[in-house]
């Protein structure tokens, strides 16, 4: 549980609390809530449903794909009944579906025992350009009108990862600032241009090659926070490259953000200066935003100065985690270093009383 900004030494106006939701990145919601198809009712279907539930969720919470494989979760999951907060049964097209929803917080508790990642929920919101160039038709843009299926199956990979994507609607507009050629050239210009309407904090851009009758491979190119990722994918169809696209991204930007307390549990505290605080409004809304970071167990108000309020967050994540958790905020600006070294060479440790980390709010 957080602890909220603590404000005493503002005036009275400043306690009344305003609750203003952030500009950031994507909330993916539902990460605990799956359906999983089962034969029959009964109690043996209903366990077996719920163990492989379970660890659907964990890799949405973790960002590990094989988090499965874990023997320290092995036991958890064959408990996983016990992490059922309500269930229910559907019948569509003749055939039974059981909807599970699971407790977040005894899920929490687990992660943070066994000393899993924790990938915050809060993740950049990917957006997905696609061309292809088959044997029968050549290179085309890959529309979601003219594949549908396809699209509907990446969908539901993005929603297993817990990565939220988009897709470009390629109207006149998107084929006007991303043409086929940028698309396959895979132009890091073209995509800033074309992705503005979209305002991403990520972009994934693929080219899919059909090399013969039943093979199939692609180069992808992932660009996010002022870096590029390339992988390649190979496989037997279409839809096989395509989802290695959607997994290869979501395990980056996995690794990137997902946190992991060290063994010893241990936490410090970070000191934040943020200027630009020029209203009520700007403070409430950047104090609601400091409490709720997934990686700050809890934001202490230190000071306000004119436009500037310095706060300690306490963590037990690394100083990067955090960092990259702050960048996901486009509200949140850099600032240049004001700290100068002394005459023995010394810097006091980033994130220190003395050398904080500095933002601007906008």
């Amino acid at each position: 549980m957080r602890t909220p900004l603590r404000l005493c030494s503002l005036p009275l106006a400043l306690l009344l609390w305003v609750l203003v939701l952030p500009a950031q990145a994507r909330v993916v919601p539902d990460l605990y809530e799956v359906v999983e198809a089962v034969p029959s009712r009964g109690t043996t279907d209903r366990t077996a449903a719920s163990s492989r539930g379970l660890e659907r969720v964990f890799v949405r919470v973790t960002g590990d794909a094989a988090i499965g494989s874990n023997p320290s979760l092995q036991p958890v999951l064959q408990r996983a009944q016990r992490y059922v907060q309500s269930y229910r049964y559907e019948t569509e097209d003749n055939q039974l579906y059981l909807h599970l929803s699971f407790e977040p917080q005894a899920i929490s508790e687990q992660v943070h025992k066994l000393q899993l990642p924790v990938w915050p929920n809060n993740r950049p919101g990917t957006l997905v350009w696609m061309a292809v160039d088959t044997l029968r038709d050549g290179r085309s843009v890959l529309r979601q009108e003219d594949y549908p299926e396809l699209f509907a199956v990446l969908d539901s990979l993005a929603i297993e990862r817990g990565l939220p994507v988009e897709f470009p609607v390629m109207d006149l507009n998107d084929q006007r600032n991303m043409p086929l050629g940028e698309l396959w050239a895979q132009d890091e210009r073209a995509a800033e241009r074309a992705g503005v309407r979209y305002g991403p904090d990520a972009t994934l851009m693929g080219r899919l090659l059909q090399t013969s009758g039943e093979r199939w491979q692609a180069n992808w190119l992932l660009i996010h926070g002022g870096r590029s990722y390339a992988f390649d994918a190979s496989g037997d169809s279409m839809e096989e490259v395509a989802l290695r696209g959607i997994n290869e991204a979501a395990d980056l930007l996995a690794q990137r953000y997902a946190v992991r307390a060290d063994s010893a549990g241990q936490q410090s505290a970070v000191i934040l200066e943020l200027s630009g605080i020029d209203s009520f409004a700007d403070y409430t809304e950047a104090s609601s935003y400091l409490q709720e970071l997934a990686v700050v167990s809890s934001a202490d108000l230190l000071s306000i100065d004119g436009d500037r309020m310095r706060v300690a967050l306490t963590t037990s994540s690394r100083l990067q985690n955090l960092q990259d958790a702050l960048a996901l905020n486009r509200r949140l600006q850099t600032q240049a270093d004001e700290d100068p070294i002394d005459l023995s060479g010394y810097r006091a440790p980033l994130g220190s009383a003395e050398h904080p980390l500095r933002y601007r709010w906008r």
